[in-house]
């Protein structure tokens, strides 16, 4: 980048020109340490010659530097006090090449950090498909940005996740930072006041002080139009908040090359993550309980389905196409996603079929709960995505095969609900499992004759002749375990009348009330009959 801009990026008493040397065509390519010969004699040109150790009152010593940096064709950093001592400022005067000033109170470390992370954004920012960058350069840009302005840095994301943070000695901390620091997210409290509207329409920095913490400047993160955080500094007072803006809009420049690189790494990871899981709960994931890679166990899974819309019905429902479930579970799939992450944890998702699941590893999520997230998801699909969800979450599960297990229940309890018309909402398997203990059961006895005795099959088949209404009866009566008066309130007919039909059902089918054993057995069939359409044929 041409050296006019990087003493521009880092100008504010850490850099600045002491001899211009021709700087307006000059461009620096590297940062390199001038007391390292072997590496100086392999220094292409257009580097800029850190002076470590170099005493510019030496005057043979501060010669020799500019001559090697003359030969090299690279500019010479020095140490040097502010203003420089006459007799230095009129030996680089002469000088053929750049020559800058840094900071004595600035390290050498901090000073090669920060030139080599702007001259890697700035190339980044040049090659197509750059910015290779990794999270732990905003650790390093955060520190180097605290040294230049002298304030505490932290950097968010769109969803208020501290994604890096200055830690350097003696820095100012209030308890909003601390506590920012420590949950790495913007405490709830100071939430209204990062969300600003001045702060994130402004083209520039913003200035804010919160009551009871210390003064803040900020600058928002942006890569053209796409909002991709903020970057906020806290100041001792408000005298050392002044006269940061270039430095803070710079910092933000290079942060946005990283936080992008950060977005493709963390896309990459979730898309891998998501495909595990995928793989997973389709049983393609190996034989064995070991997790496949990508799938952190232990973990909660959650099925979330499309609600039956209040007021709508089951008809009009299966009536929507199908490209519009499938584009509404999209959204509800990227909004688990999103709300997951936004609150601590490192969610994978999957969308089978009509239902959308999400793994939510118990090791190191965040300090919401499941519960809690799901109901922030429900909620904020129904005001967001104009669509109401039934949710399922499972117990913790440790292994794959618990993993299947609990899709099937998952699965079950969606089919569960939406059988009996259960309003949208975030329910749990564990205390459903009665009611999907016995869906299993009656499933069983509905697939297999060898598990009926073949009475209720004559009961259907009776009332069907005879419009007869004897299966219902029974059914009403057993469930209510022989509560004669509350079965002939739901049938709505005289108790006379019921023990009437009881009477008749023992005459004609040997329907033995009086025996527990089948009386659960009648139960069994009656209910795993009622739900087919047709009678069962036997064998």
């Amino acid at each position: 980048m041409p050296l006019e801009q990087l003493v521009e990026a880092l100008r504010g008493g850490v850099i600045s020109l002491l001899s211009d040397g021709a700087t307006a065509e000059w461009h620096v390519t590297g940062a390199e340490l001038l007391d390292h010969p072997e590496a100086l004699a392999t220094t292409a040109p257009g580097h800029l010659l850190l002076g470590v150790g170099l005493d510019i009152a030496d005057r043979d010593a501060l010669g020799a530097a500019l001559r090697t940096a003359a030969d090299q064709s690279c500019a010479l950093a020095v140490k040097c006090p502010t203003p420089p001592p006459p007799e230095v400022s009129a030996q680089v005067a002469t000088a053929r090449v750049p020559v800058l000033t840094v900071d004595p109170r600035v390290p050498w470390t901090r000073v090669q950090r920060l030139v080599t992370t702007i001259l890697t954004a700035r190339r980044a920012v040049a090659e197509p498909g750059g910015g290779g960058t990794t999270g732990g350069d905003l650790f390093s840009l955060a520190n180097a940005v605290a040294g230049i302005v002298g304030g505490a840095v932290a950097i968010m994301d769109t969803q208020q996740v501290v994604v890096a943070y200055s830690n350097l000695p003696d820095q100012p901390i209030d308890e909003t930072r601390r506590r920012g620091i420590l949950g790495r997210r913007v405490p709830e409290d100071a939430l209204a006041d990062h969300l600003n509207r001045e702060v994130w329409v402004s083209d520039t920095v913003v200035r804010r002080h919160r009551p009871g913490d210390l003064p803040r400047t900020a600058v928002v993160v942006r890569a053209g139009e796409d909002v991709l955080g903020s970057l906020w500094v806290a100041f001792p007072d408000e005298a050392a908040a002044a006269d940061c803006g270039p430095t803070l809009q710079e910092a933000a420049r290079v942060a946005a090359l990283h936080m992008l690189a950060l977005r493709r790494q963390v896309d990459a990871e979730q898309e891998s993550r998501d495909r595990a899981l995928r793989h997973a709960l389709e049983g393609r994931s190996g034989q064995g309980d070991d997790p496949p890679g990508g799938v952190g166990l232990p973990a909660v899974l959650v099925g979330l389905a499309e609600a039956v819309q209040e007021g709508g019905d089951e008809e009009s429902w299966e009536a929507g196409t199908a490209a519009r479930r499938r584009a509404a579970l999209l959204r509800a799939l990227d909004l688990a996603v999103l709300d997951g992450r936004s609150l601590g944890h490192e969610p994978a998702a999957a969308l089978l079929g009509e239902r959308v699941y999400v793994l939510l590893p118990a090791a190191g999520s965040g300090s919401v709960s499941t519960g809690v997230l799901l109901d922030h998801l429900l909620d904020r699909a129904r005001h967001s995505l104009h669509r109401s969800f039934t949710a399922v979450d499972s117990p913790t599960v440790e292994t794959t095969s618990a993993l299947l297990a609990a899709r099937r229940d998952i699965d079950a309890a969606l089919d569960h609900l939406r059988e009996r018309r259960a309003g949208p909402g975030a329910y749990h398997a564990g205390d459903l499992r009665p009611e999907l203990v016995l869906r299993r059961l009656v499933g069983a006895v509905r697939e297999d004759a060898e598990l009926r005795t073949g009475i209720g099959e004559r009961l259907r088949a009776h009332d069907a002749e005879h419009a007869t209404e004897y299966c219902a009866t029974l059914l009403t009566y057993l469930r209510h375990f022989g509560d004669v008066a509350a079965a002939s309130g739901e049938l709505h007919i005289h108790q006379n009348t019921l023990r009437l039909r009881l009477r008749r059902a023992e005459e004609l089918f040997g329907v033995a009330l009086a025996d527990p054993t089948r009386r659960l057995l009648l139960t069994l069939e009656l209910t795993a009959l009622a739900g087919l359409s047709e009678p069962p044929t036997k064998g």
